[in-house]
């Protein structure tokens, strides 16, 4: 599946990279922050008791099982319909490594994280509201332990003003090395043009 992943994401930066516009409507340089989420709990749920159990619970949905953080986004546009995003992030979380069992939690410590993403629009920037898919590369440090996980995700993005967007995204997070977990990520934040 990682595989078909990164392929997947490969064909659409080649496709970006040669993509003529037909306009000059891509997006300008961009600097947005973001108020996030992690859920590591429900993902572990789903490996451990099932889908039904995780529905039939209904815990998927609680605000509790939710880290919140902060991220510092830098936005661009390659051209109408891709943008490429990169994210730096932190927040507190808490959660045991599969592959170390004594690396165990002891309260929550400051998780930080940076992704590269492509965001493929299915609507240009003109329009006041435009769905995107987003798929990437990241890196986390937590208590010391580094981690390489594939972002995978949709998004809405509104045209607030002229060039300055809201963004609402939701991910799941692939563990790509053994230190990483798999994981939920919720956003909502806001950027702004950089530059005309």
């Amino acid at each position: 599946m990682k595989r078909i992943l990164l392929f997947v994401f490969a064909v659409a930066l080649f496709q970006a990279g040669f993509a003529q516009s037909k306009s000059s409507n891509k997006k300008g340089k961009q600097l947005g922050i973001q108020f996030t989420g992690h859920d590591f709990e429900t993902p572990a749920d789903l490996k451990s008791k099932g889908m039904s159990f995780v529905l039939t619970d209904k815990q998927w949905s609680s605000f509790d099982r939710k880290r919140v953080g902060m991220a510092i986004t830098y936005t661009e546009g390659l051209n109408d319909k891709f943008d490429v995003n990169a994210r730096l992030g932190m927040s507190d979380v808490n959660y045991t490594l599969s592959n170390k069992p004594y690396a165990t939690s002891t309260g929550s410590r400051t998780y930080f994280e940076l992704d590269a993403n492509l965001f493929m629009k299915l609507l240009t920037d003109e329009h006041v509201v435009s769905p995107f898919l987003s798929l990437g590369v990241g890196a986390s440090a937590w208590k010391g332990y580094y981690a390489a996980y594939i972002p995978a995700g949709v998004g809405l993005q509104v045209n607030v003003f002229d060039e300055t967007f809201l963004f609402v995204q939701s991910q799941y997070r692939m563990p790509v090395t053994g230190n990483a977990a798999n994981n939920l990520f919720f956003s909502i934040g806001v950027s702004a043009v950089l530059d005309k």
